[in-house]
This record gives C-alpha cells, sequence and structure tokens, in this order.
C-alpha cells in the first residue's frame, strides 16, 4: 500500500492568487439593412443545435399617451393571440410541433417577438415570426382575457412592499413625464383601453423600418441573411414616430416619502434620482464606479449595511439605461428600526464616493472584477443575443464591445469621481420607505421634506 502524499497545510484565511486574464475577443457577427429598413444582426454560435430568433420594434412604453399606461405592452402581448391566418391555440400547437417557444412583450425601449427553436427549424421560424408582425387580427376574447389577467397583476402589485416601494420612487423622480407610469398602466388606463386603440398602436409602431432581426445560433450567417431577405424583404416598412424627449425636473432637494405599511417589521427601502441615457459616453466609466458603490457583493454600500452595520440582507445600487434618462437606484430592505440610519448611511456613501478619489486597490479590484465576469455574459446562444439587441436598440457602434473590456481596464481614479460628481447627487434625492409610518416618521424626519401616504392614495399630482 501506497503510503499517504504529504501536502503543505493550507491557510484558509488567504484567498487564492487569481489566475492571469485571458484575451477577451467579441465573437464576429454579421449585420445587413435590407431595402425595407429592416437591420438584420447575426453570428454562428456552434455548439449545440438551436437558435434564437427576435425582431426588435420601436414600439416601447415610452410612447404610451397620456392617459393610456400599458398600451404598448398590452398591444405586445396580444400580438401572438391571432393571426390572418391562425388562432392562439393554433399559434401555440405549431410552436410546440416545432419544439420551440414564442414569446412576445414591450419594454420602455421597444416591442419584442422572440422565438428559439432546432436549427433544422429557422425557416419556419422566421415564417412566423413574420405572420405574427404582419398579420395579428386582435381577437375582443383575447384582449378581455389579457386584460383581465392584467388588472389582477396591477391588484398583486398594489399590495406587495417591493412593488409600491419601486413604483413610488418613480413617480416622484419622472413627475409629469411617461416614465411616471407603470409599464403595466394602472386600473383607470388598462380598463379604457379599447381594441381600436391597441390596432393603431399597432399600425403606428410595429413597422419593419427602423426594427432589428437579431438571429443567433447554430447557423450560416450568410445563408440566414439570405432567408431573412425572402421571408422578411417583402414585408411593408413605413418610418415610426420618433421617440419622444423625456426630461424630468431634477429635484428640489431631498424628498422623502413613507408609504404607510402598518405592523412591518421589515421596510422596503429605496433612495433614487434620474440617471443617464444608455447611449451616453460616460456608460462604460459610471459602471465601474457604479459597481465599486454598489453593484457587487464586497461594494462599499453593500459592506457598510449588511457587513458593518446588519441592517439588511443586501443592498444595492445601479444606473437603469434606457433610451431616456433611466433612473439611479439604491435599495434595501431594511429592518424596520434600522430604516432612519441605513437611509443616512447611504446618503453619506454616496457623498463619499462624490468628495474622495477612490483607493487604486479598491479601483483595481473592480476593473478586475469586471474584466472577469463580462465574458461570462457572452457565452450562450440568449447573451449574445441579448448584447446584439443592445446595439440594436441603443444604436450603439458596431464594433462598441470589441473594445469594452479595454474601455473598463482604462477607466481611471479620476474618471470615477467625475462620473460621480456629474450622475449622483445626494442633495437632490428622492427617498421611498414601504413600511409602518408611526415608527419610520420619526426616524426620517429632518432629512428633507416629507409626506405619508396610505397605499391607496394617488401619486403626487403631476405624475
Amino acid at each position: 500500500m501506497a503510503a499517504p502524499v504529504s501536502r503543505p497545510p493550507i491557510d484558509r484565511r488567504i484567498p487564492p492568487v487569481p489566475g492571469e486574464i485571458h484575451a477577451f475577443r467579441f465573437p464576429s457577427y454579421l449585420k445587413r439593412r435590407l431595402d425595407n429598413g429592416l437591420t438584420v444582426y447575426t453570428a454562428r454560435l456552434p455548439g449545440v443545435p438551436l437558435i434564437s430568433l427576435e425582431l426588435v420594434v420601436p414600439a416601447g412604453a415610452e410612447h404610451d399617451p397620456e392617459g393610456r399606461g400599458g398600451l404598448s405592452t398590452l398591444t405586445a402581448s396580444l400580438l401572438d393571440e391571432g393571426t390572418a391566418q391562425k388562432d392562439a391555440l393554433e399559434i401555440a400547437a405549431y410552436v410546440e410541433e416545432l419544439g420551440g417557444y414564442l414569446t412576445t412583450g414591450a419594454d420602455w425601449d421597444e416591442g419584442y417577438l422572440a422565438t428559439g427553436l432546432l436549427a433544422q427549424h429557422r425557416r419556419q421560424g422566421l415564417s412566423l415570426l413574420a405572420e405574427v408582425l404582419t398579420s395579428p387580427i386582435f381577437p375582443e376574447r383575447e384582449i378581455e382575457r389579457l386584460r383581465r389577467q392584467r388588472l389582477a397583476e396591477i391588484l398583486r402589485r398594489a399590495y406587495d412592499p417591493s412593488s409600491q416601494a419601486d413604483d413610488r420612487l418613480t413617480q416622484v423622480i419622472y413627475q409629469g413625464t411617461v416614465y411616471a407610469r407603470s409599464l403595466l398602466g394602472d386600473e383607470a388606463s388598462v380598463s379604457a383601453l379599447t381594441r381600436d386603440e391597441i390596432e393603431g398602436f399597432y399600425r403606428s409602431h410595429y413597422a419593419v423600418s427602423g426594427s432589428a432581426l437579431i438571429a443567433v445560433g447554430d447557423l450560416e450567417p450568410e445563408a440566414l441573411l439570405d432567408e431573412v431577405e425572402a421571408v422578411l424583404g417583402g414585408a411593408p416598412g413605413w418610418s415610426p414616430p420618433p421617440s419622444p424627449e423625456i426630461r424630468p425636473e431634477p429635484l428640489p432637494g431631498i424628498q422623502v416619502h413613507i408609504v404607510d405599511r402598518p405592523g412591518a417589521a421589515q421596510t422596503e427601502l429605496r433612495l433614487g434620482h434620474r440617471g443617464i441615457s444608455r447611449k451616453d459616453p460616460d456608460f462604460v466609466p459610471l459602471a465601474v464606479m457604479n459597481t465599486l458603490l454598489g453593484g457587487k457583493f464586497t461594494s462599499r454600500i453593500n459592506l457598510n449595511l449588511r457587513e458593518r452595520h446588519g441592517f439588511t440582507y443586501g443592498a444595492s445600487t445601479r444606473f437603469v439605461g434606457r433610451l431616456g434618462p433611466g433612473p439611479f437606484l439604491a435599495g434595501a430592505a431594511v429592518a424596520t428600526e434600522s430604516t432612519g440610519a441605513a437611509v443616512r448611511e447611504v446618503l453619506a456613501e454616496l457623498a463619499r464616493i462624490c468628495d474622495e478619489p477612490v483607493g487604486e486597490d479598491e479601483l483595481a479590484d473592480t476593473r478586475s472584477y469586471l474584466m472577469g465576469v463580462f465574458p461570462y455574459t457572452v457565452q450562450t446562444i440568449a447573451d449574445l443575443a441579448k448584447r446584439l439587441e443592445i446595439l440594436a436598440v441603443y444604436g450603439l457602434p458596431d464594433d462598441y464591445y470589441d473594445g469594452y473590456v479595454a474601455r473598463m481596464e482604462a477607466v481611471t481614479r479620476e474618471d470615477v469621481q467625475r462620473v460621480a460628481q456629474q450622475h449622483i447627487d445626494p442633495d437632490h434625492i428622492a427617498v421611498v420607505a414601504v413600511g409602518p409610518a408611526e415608527v419610520l416618521e420619526p426616524q426620517l424626519a429632518g432629512l428633507g421634506t416629507l409626506e405619508v401616504w396610505s397605499r391607496s392614495e394617488p401619486a403626487p399630482a403631476g405624475a
């Protein structure tokens, strides 16, 4: 019997030395604009015999008319509920026969139609997307069914403290603009939507001109481009309405809003103000700064609120990228008795990153983290499709991701402080706390103007 191998003891107090960072190259892709204005992005990602096909259309909720919140998202959800050729059940059965999925929807910036299926069925997938895009019929029975589902979800969110906090914060930040509304709409707007309005929104916004098709998977890009030309090249194109200009008024100071939830042992806490567009050239250095501030487990705000003070299981910050100025958000679920202290710690961290240059080691760790995780975000078909979607929706340069890691690596201490000073403002920020008002009000008094709301009260005037 062989003698056991002797190994040196491991000091588990010392983290392992990180390995060498390998050079990253963004996967190659082809891009072509058809005569009808449809732009096609296609990339080969072999390994599994699957393909993802997605049409993104300039039909996001930023186009919802006043008093018609939820129109864009309801229209998008109805696209696959019946066409001139198939009813909803026939569409579902056809997709199941192909062994794939079909989904439609909308966010603030886009409407989308997406399918994933075996690569050998890509022509059928393309034809199905073309059918759903060009010939939906919006049956009344499906409108009413989805309307009931939507109203039920709006009611559920009204009793969910996390959703209450998110919704109240955006109402305060974006008062008087479309961003103040929910993507779902509200009970009044959804109840009032008509089939004519849904069909009118579709006819105004669901044009192939200005839209993009993103195809990723086990395919030959040139062959796929030819198939798209054959299937969608003849689809009519017209110029959709331009994106509206969204310019929320700056907050006059610190505004505190308490949504009363009597007896709650935990308070949903949000802080925020307007941020920047995803197209802003500061987005990369801002991503580095935000990761250091509140974008990873070892970020300043999480270590402060979780590790140092024990106020929460987790706290984070983020800049939400949109075509318009998306929000800057900080959030956590905190022990109710610690809410006031948690708010003051967050405000102090926001002020510190604006006032004090970050340390070289802290910045180097943050850059290394981001450079190390980014390649993992383009491994799968869905990952790569999402990156190409970002290029298409926000009109970013074709080589944007080729130098993405290098741009992160080049971010300096001066860059971090500059973007923090330009895009974070702890003196003009909204604070929302969903919890028991009688406990929270004394803790939050003195921070700024303070208002208390019941769950059922309407948003601030103009929201």
